[in-house]
């Protein structure tokens, strides 16, 4: 299965997987010479297995095999992303005709199922010496790169790498579409789906049924909203601005003090848009921070919303006593381990397990896990519940690898 006359839809992932990329190589130089490898022909085919994809580099006449480790969807993941393409007649319609459907780019039209893993999802290897140590070296960056511009053609290599071929998602899909009379839905011979496919394809299916309404509860619409095209922010984006907005306009209408205009807050929100990368350097230079700096604050932003990007910074300013309930009621759950947890700088860290919690301007606790040395990096599960967000953090510690 492949994308052919598809590319212009893939966009979405295409943009997600560089910008996800970028931030697992962390501003490293291999990035930059990876991308030239790239170019200058050096990344052999690209193979897919599940939960890695591999390719043979060849760099100063010597060849290595470099590897990106992603983690597998669940099945229980997968069947939602199936779920969600069963009911789209496009959807369908695409995989039926050996293409990759578009829906399955972003993951605000696909229930939240994410083709592109998280940066910190990303690992590296390769028969260098670099490489043996989990750290990006330039053939696994050119392989990245590859990546990159192979997503551009086919989805198919990255659902793989996911652990799902294109064909078995197809069959997946075409088994939830019920009462349908697939013998009548092929491709034409120019790849195309007839317009009357489609609504026969919709006219046969089950009745939805009902939903039933609480009126007495109030629903953010953007909890159920696809994101919108691109390159307008995402749906989780949108209600953030929204509450942002909401909260002040309460305070004004109420004669309460109005917070500052959070000009950090929107200078990461406008990084962590798929294209905003580019825009690195300029915003290092505005805003005195460091690339790195920023970047850790783009995956904080991506977990936990604008309190997850000033979290990456600094932890929020509570009263000690804060800190100390909140670490009598992680040892009080048997949250932590063999560890022992310690409270400085405003955070809760248990050093030997490499996991960290800090306080956001949200009123949550914002889990981080140790990245090398004394580098901390997001992760998600941003809880109310000090205790729930160190597990979240012990999880996310779990799935990551030792970087050296």
């Amino acid at each position: 299965m492949t994308g052919s006359g598809n590319t212009r839809n893939m966009a979405p992932l295409v943009a997600a997987w560089k910008q996800a990329f970028h931030l697992a190589t962390n501003g490293s130089g291999s990035y930059g010479k990876g991308l030239n490898l790239h170019r200058n022909g050096a990344v052999a085919q690209i193979h897919a297995q599940p939960g890695r994809l591999a390719a043979a580099v060849t760099a100063k006449k010597a060849t290595h095999q470099a590897v990106l480790l992603l983690p597998e969807l669940t099945e229980t993941q997968w069947d939602t992303l199936a779920g969600r393409l069963a009911g789209n007649p496009q959807a369908v319609a695409d995989l039926l005709a050996n293409r990759v459907p578009a829906a399955i780019a972003d993951p605000g039209h696909a229930r939240g199922i994410a083709i592109v893993p998280a940066a910190e999802e990303i690992t590296f290897s390769c028969s260098c010496p670099t490489g043996h140590t989990s750290r990006v070296c330039d053939h696994s960056a050119a392989l990245g790169h590859a990546v990159t511009d192979r997503l551009a053609v086919t989805a198919s290599v990255l659902l793989g790498a996911r652990g799902m071929s294109a064909r078995t998602l197809a069959a997946l899909v075409r088994d939830l579409v019920a009462d349908t009379d697939l013998g009548t839905l092929p491709a034409d011979a120019d790849g195309t789906v007839r317009a009357d496919q489609l609504y026969s394809l919709s006219a046969h299916r089950p009745p939805h049924t009902a939903p039933d309404l609480d009126l007495d509860s109030v629903v953010p619409l953007t909890s159920t909203l696809d994101d919108p095209p691109l390159p307008g922010p995402g749906a989780q984006d949108l209600a953030w601005m929204a509450q942002d907005a909401a909260d002040r306009a309460h305070a004004l209408l109420s004669a309460a003090p109005v917070q500052p205009h959070d000009d950090l807050a929107d200078t990461v929100r406008i990084l962590a848009t798929p294209h905003g990368v580019d825009r690195l350097p300029a915003a290092a230079d505005a805003t005195g921070l460091t690339e790195a700096t920023l970047r850790a604050m783009m995956i904080g932003y991506h977990h936990g919303g604008p309190a997850g990007a000033h979290a990456t910074l600094t932890a929020a300013a509570v009263p000690p006593s804060t800190l100390e309930q909140a670490a009598e009621t992680i040892r009080a759950s048997r949250a932590v381990a063999l560890g022992v947890i310690d409270i400085a700088d405003g955070a809760i860290t248990d050093s030997t397990a490499g996991v960290q919690i800090r306080p956001g301007l949200d009123g949550r606790w914002h889990p981080f896990t140790l990245w090398r040395a004394d580098e901390w990096r997001p992760a998600p599960g941003a809880c109310d519940d000090p205790a729930e967000a160190f597990r979240a953090a012990r999880r996310a510690r779990a799935a990551r690898p030792l970087r050296r």
